[in-house]
């Protein structure tokens, strides 16, 4: 990591468009992925698995390629050398308390494409799931599904039991999968039946403190009609009694590939609000940058819209980071449909008939970059719920893209698939401004459990000047969306010489049990985060 701090005698910095202390600064990786990366996960072993079954190539169909992982020690990438029986392309996944990933749905067959890019029958859903074990870094079969699912939603409940929600059909009518399925480790899949609901491929779901399941509204993403006629209204479902709760649309309702994230939940009452950004017109020409936000807390919740992005964006990506504010990177203007033109691109040399793009280049090489491609990104700053610029990447991230928090505070980006056979495998990370802010508080030595409704404490040697402590949970993600992404600030009850106490939320619906990066900030600086699991007393 780049030093956060000014060397004595530095002279005075760039400009604030170019000043990484107030726009941070982008990286490209030096090493890549052999594979298209349509999914990846923070593992709690300090790697991040990347995988994409087949990898939106027919053509690899029947041999998927294989997953990857990045070790975030030493920037090394390796093979993870196992043949699996199902495509995991576009599958669903979540992890879990024990820190494995479990994967499941994917694609079961491709889509036939006739005239005017009309697909019948379309891609069909996969019933297999896997679970990986990063420590072992080998997949185990899990029970199959009682349906199969191409593009689904799985989400984690406080009782570490995971429901998957919608996907194509494994057989005809190939219809999206209305009944949600229940996983537990012990017993493996079942219908739930208290879970019944028409919702998009790949629906935006957020657990929230009071143990619903909350739909952020619209649509998102392919074959939506004749669903999207009424588009698909922001919904929150009880556990308890299978009822779903009607909030109705966002202000914009057209959203397709857009993107939502669950803000910082924070103490004393850790309120609960999800931000809807981007997306657009369904199949369209016409991406968005309204922005709005639903605070989950009042008697009747409500989309209010509030400054919109720079930028309006099909297939932009939300990360929330440890001061609380949530990065917004990729996404493409113009026409949605993945499909481009290699003669508009610069740096391309067409001669002749335009046709697939290489797949990459070498360590600095990579594809072309699309004029509609959106290489600034943006800063949400929930404080005064305005958008701030930064710094622009290198790379290109648009459809099968893929961003992540990582433990010492900056972000991954992954991916980019703008056309079948045409795949990015470059890594570019993010250090934000709080890297070049002084000196980042440290935490010595901290426990790798701790439990629900517990204080805990963490040494530190800055323990005086540290002003704010949070979990952030290690996440996976794909198809601009994680279902896991989580910031609960702890209280700070007391600091000592060299020591904190920091309050442990009782709730495990605020708090799903799992894995997740402690941050100790000063000012908004932040540590480097170890790895501690949250565990509920009884498990």
């Amino acid at each position: 990591m780049a030093s956060a701090e000014m060397p004595a005698g530095a002279m005075p910095g760039p400009g604030p468009m170019t000043d990484p202390a107030k726009v941070g600064r982008w990286e490209v990786a030096p090493n890549q992925f052999r594979n298209l990366p349509v999914h990846t996960a923070l593992l709690h072993t300090g790697k991040v698995l990347a995988f994409g079954g087949t990898g939106n190539d027919p053509a690899n169909f029947g041999h998927p390629r294989p997953a990857e992982l990045f070790s975030l020690a030493d920037g090394s990438i390796r093979s993870v050398d196992q043949p699996l029986a199902g495509d995991v392309f576009c599958s669903g996944h979540t992890l879990l308390a024990d820190g494995r990933l479990l994967v499941a749905g994917g694609t079961y067959k491709y889509d036939n494409t006739l005239a005017a890019g009309v697909s019948f029958p379309p891609f069909s859903g996969l019933r297999q799931s896997y679970l990986f074990d990063p420590v072992a870094e080998r997949w185990v079969r899990s029970p199959d599904m009682a349906d199969g699912r191409w593009y689904p939603s799985l989400i984690q409940l406080a009782d570490d039991s995971v429901l998957a929600f919608a996907g194509l059909t494994e057989n005809f009518p190939w219809v999206i999968e209305s009944r949600a399925e229940r996983f537990e480790l012990a017993g493996g899949w079942r219908r739930d039946p208290s879970a019944v609901k028409w919702l998009p491929l790949y629906p935006r779901l957020h657990l929230t403190p009071e143990g619903e399941v909350f739909y952020a509204g619209s649509y998102n993403t392919h074959y939506i009609f004749p669903f999207s006629l009424n588009s698909f209204p922001t919904a929150s479902l009880d556990l308890k009694s299978g009822d779903w709760r009607t909030f109705g649309l966002p202000n914009v309702a057209k959203r397709e590939e857009g993107t939502t994230v669950m803000m910082a939940l924070t103490p004393p009452d850790y309120r609960a609000r999800v931000l809807l950004t981007g997306g657009g017109s369904p199949g369209g020409k016409d991406p968005t940058a309204a922005t709005e936000i639903i605070d989950l807390s009042v008697g009747s919740p409500h989309w209010r819209s509030v400054m919109p992005m720079a930028n309006a964006r099909y297939y932009c990506y939300a990360v929330m980071l440890p001061n609380e504010h949530v990065l917004v990177l990729g996404g493409k203007k113009g026409e949605r449909r993945m499909v481009m033109d290699p003669k508009s691109m610069t740096g391309a040399q067409p001669s002749g008939p335009a046709g697939p793009m290489p797949a990459m280049g070498g360590a600095q090489g990579g594809l072309p970059h699309d004029p509609n491609a959106i290489l600034d990104c943006e800063l949400f700053h929930p404080e005064d719920e305005e958008w701030q610029t930064v710094a622009p990447m290198t790379v290109n991230r648009v459809y099968h893209s893929g961003a992540l928090l990582l433990p010492d505070g900056r972000v991954l980006a992954t991916g980019s698939n703008p056309m079948r056979g045409t795949n990015e495998t470059r890594l570019e990370i993010y250090s934000p401004a709080y890297l070049f802010k002084g000196t980042r508080p440290v935490i010595a030595e901290a426990p790798s459990e701790v439990l629900h409704g517990q204080s805990f404490k963490f040494a530190s040697p800055d323990a005086a000047r540290i002003d704010q402590v949070a979990l952030l949970r290690a996440s996976s993600t794909t198809h601009c969306f994680s279902t896991e992404q989580r910031y609960v600030g702890l209280t700070i009850l007391e600091k000592s010489d060299g020591e904190v106490t920091v309050d442990v939320p009782k709730n495990p619906n605020l708090l799903p049990p799992g894995y997740y990066m402690l941050f100790a900030l000063t000012g908004g600086v932040p540590s480097v985060a170890p790895f501690v699991r949250v565990r509920t007393a009884c498990d």
